[in-house]
């Protein structure tokens, strides 16, 4: 197998180059999967993670120069590390949304038993929200990253628009919880 340099590597991805990627795909695709199966991932993980880092370098190649101060096989592997820990993040996130909603809409299964009711409940209170509460929730639900959601909102960083979704499920929740009517379905 011919071995390319990281400068070759780098403009093989730029031209599109078969062989390159090739060697590329060869060469670094065991070092992802090694990474993802051992951090909870399966073998299907590991091939999506590895194609979309590679469309991630690809951006950036194309986008401007891609100067490295380390190794390419380095700097892959900070892509896939970066893109996993952000992927298991999301399903975190979604998992104890999904718990939350199981807590909040089926709550021992007999909270409501007519859906539609209990869904006006929740429009009703959803619309109540301020719109900046809408919005971040939306886009929650959405699963657009925190990063983004951040972003978009015009907040410093991910860690206060992960506080505000808190803060805004919080006040949904207590308005749900404190309606008169909710209140009437439980008794």
């Amino acid at each position: 197998m011919v071995h390319y340099t990281q400068y070759g590597i780098i403009e093989g991805i730029r031209r599109k180059d078969k062989d390159v990627l090739r060697f590329v795909y060869k060469q670094y695709l065991p070092m992802v999967r090694y990474f993802v199966i051992k951090n909870k991932g399966t073998e299907e993980d590991a091939q999506d993670l590895f194609q979309e880092a590679m469309v991630a370098v690809y951006q950036r190649v194309r986008k401007r120069d891609l100067n490295l101060d380390c190794s390419f096989k380095t700097y892959l592997y900070s892509v896939v590390r970066h893109m996993w820990l952000q992927a298991i993040e999301r399903k975190r996130i979604h998992y104890e949304f999904t718990e939350m909603d199981e807590f909040i809409l089926l709550e021992e299964n007999e909270l409501y038993e007519d859906f539609q009711l209990k869904k006006g409940i929740y429009q009703r209170h959803f619309f109540q929200l301020t719109g900046l509460c809408q919005k971040i929730l939306i886009m929650f639900v959405e699963r657009v990253p925190f990063e983004e959601i951040a972003a978009i909102i015009g907040y410093k960083g991910r860690q206060y628009a992960i506080k505000r979704k808190y803060e805004c499920m919080k006040s949904l929740i207590n308005r749900v919880i404190n309606d008169p009517e909710y209140k009437s379905l439980n008794q």
